[in-house]
């Protein structure tokens, strides 16, 4: 259940007011595909004759923050799915298909190029696993697969499920609860502290530097942007870490990373961190995000709370239908490497694509009802850990994390009820979820 002023979304709610709205042109439409000096052209194409014809406002990075942007995703799917915003110079593909293929073809969709992330940090780009192609991309990501392995995971569970059930025991004792303070963060700390080694104190400090990570603000004239300030603190922290795991090899996934070779090669130290530096970034923020996103389906959808409550075995569904549904990733950049024709809209070498996941996981074209949150839906396709290369590594840690912790909570709640007049959203522009989320059990 759900008290709040907030719209309701089970069906699609209703389109935001502002970023659904229509505008009429009064002259010949023409694009401006993107500014000197982005790495692209500038160029002026007739894209149709459309005086007098209704034109999408131009997609914002806000919108994934807004109450319910999927009536916006459809009509941009619908009537404009090779969109442009000229406001946020940036090219958005919305239809299933294109999105997967896009994912897949890494030799015309580099990640490499302009990075992973919309207007991703410069030092970043071409150091991580998202943000490198082949053959950079094949050495790392094996190497870091012989230290992040599926037994790996397996031997966490028993350590997890205990977090999880001393947690939901608490929140159960208090009834009303934070669900990202008092769940969520700490559940994570104790995770993602337990493979890299950091100590829960120190992790939760870190919190503050892994949300300004993904912030997008343009710093003022003269300053450090809070992204850039972010990656530089966590680069310095992480470092350290690096040098005394280099020295004392520890039974953590720093170590197993730094003692790894292929074919006689070994990850750099730079590698190490900024490798890591992606585990803690994504992993807390998308692992937040699908568990704050699956709670608020459930509370849109307390019949489904009631089934879930009875029937943990059917968790898993709700957790694969949740990643569909609303996804905590909504979407990653990806950048030409050629001239690229999608339907009639030619997008330019070097533009900066994003690929909604958002959107193509309610493409009606690949889920039948695709806004019904259906825990027997057969369709899994979803794109929700993305596709292809960059497929995410950490999927079966993300997914034994959420099956723990809902199969532990749910049976021990009387309720499901939250509270949107006091929750937040998160406003990073590549993520969806909640930054504060209060439940009551």
């Amino acid at each position: 259940m759900v008290t709040h002023s907030e719209p309701d979304h089970r069906s699609g709610g209703l389109e935001n007011a502002t970023l659904g709205r229509v505008r009429w042109l009064r002259t010949e439409c023409r694009l401006d595909v993107a500014t000197p000096g982005r790495g692209a052209r500038t160029a002026g194409r007739n894209l149709e004759a459309c005086r007098g014809v209704p034109a999408m406002t131009p997609y914002r990075l806000s919108l994934t923050a807004s109450s319910d942007p999927y009536p916006t995703y459809r009509r941009m799917r619908d009537e404009d799915p090779v969109h442009y915003s000229a406001p946020e110079d940036v090219w958005v593909l919305t239809r299933y298909k294109d999105v997967s293929d896009a994912f897949r073809d890494w030799r015309t969709w580099s990640s490499q190029r302009r990075g992973n992330l919309l207007n991703d940090i410069p030092e970043r780009i071409g150091k991580t696993l998202g943000t490198t192609d082949p053959p950079d991309h094949r050495f790392a990501r094996s190497l870091v697969e012989k230290a992040f392995t599926p037994r790996s995971v397996e031997a966490m569970e028993p350590s997890v499920r205990a977090m999880a059930k001393e947690m939901s025991a608490e929140a159960r004792e208090r009834g009303t609860i934070e669900f990202v303070q008092d769940i969520s963060a700490p559940f994570n700390a104790g995770v993602l502290g337990t493979m890299f080694g950091v100590p829960n104190s120190d992790f939760l400090l870190l919190r503050r530097w892994l949300d300004d990570f993904f912030e997008r603000e343009k710093a003022p004239a003269g300053s450090v942007s809070k992204q850039v300030l972010a990656m530089r603190a966590l680069n310095e922290y992480l470092g350290g870490l690096a040098n005394e795991r280099n020295a004392r090899p520890g039974p953590d996934l720093m170590s197993a990373m730094i003692q790894a070779e292929e074919d006689g090669r070994r990850l750099s130290r730079e590698q190490v961190v900024v490798t890591t530096m992606t585990f803690l970034t994504a992993g807390f923020e998308s692992t937040n995000n699908l568990f704050t996103n699956l709670a608020y389906a459930l509370a849109l959808h307390p019949e489904t709370y009631q089934l879930l409550s009875q029937e943990i075995s059917m968790v898993h569904g709700a957790i694969e239908e949740s990643m569909r549904w609303d996804a905590a990733a909504q979407g990653f950049v990806r950048c030409p490497t050629r001239d690229v024709l999608v339907y009639d809209k030619a997008i330019p070498e070097g533009s900066q694509v994003l690929l909604h996941i958002g959107s193509a996981n309610r493409d009606e074209r690949e889920f039948e009802d695709p806004d019904r949150f259906d825990l027997g839906r057969e369709t899994k396709r979803h794109l929700g850990m993305g596709q292809g290369i960059h497929f995410c590594v950490g999927a079966p840690l993300g997914r034994m994390m959420a099956q723990t912790l809902f199969s532990t909570l749910l049976p021990v709640s009387r309720q499901w009820e939250i509270d949107l007049a006091g929750a937040r959203r998160v406003t990073t522009p590549n993520f969806r979820g909640f930054s504060v989320l209060p439940l009551n059990i």
